[in-house]
C-alpha cells in the first residue's frame, strides 16, 4: 500500500463535509492508494491538467497525481464538479 499525501485546501474541504460523505471519500482514498490506477472511475486528464487523474464520486471530484517511483499520491484538489477546474 502506498502513501497518500493530502493538500492542506483537500483536507480542509474534507472536514466540512457531512459524516457520511467524509467516509466514502476515506474508503476511495484508501482504494486508490492500494492501486491508484486501478481503481474503477480513474479518468486521466488531459490539457492544463495533464499528469494528473480524476475520480467522480457522485457530484464532487478528486484530483490526484501518483509519483510511481516513489509509490505516494499526493491528492492536490476535492471538491464538487462545478469549482474543482477553476
Amino acid at each position: 500500500m502506498g502513501k497518500i499525501i493530502v493538500h492542506r485546501r483537500a483536507a480542509n474541504y474534507l472536514k466540512k463535509l457531512p459524516q457520511d460523505r467524509k467516509n466514502r471519500v476515506k474508503k476511495a482514498l484508501e482504494q486508490v492508494g492500494k492501486d491508484p490506477l486501478g481503481f474503477s472511475g480513474v479518468i486521466q486528464m488531459v490539457g492544463e491538467w495533464a499528469g494528473y487523474y480524476r475520480i467522480r464520486l457522485g457530484d464532487m471530484r478528486i484530483v490526484f497525481w501518483f509519483d510511481e517511483e516513489n509509490d505516494i499520491v499526493y491528492v492536490d484538489h476535492m471538491g464538487p464538479r462545478g469549482d474543482i477546474y477553476k
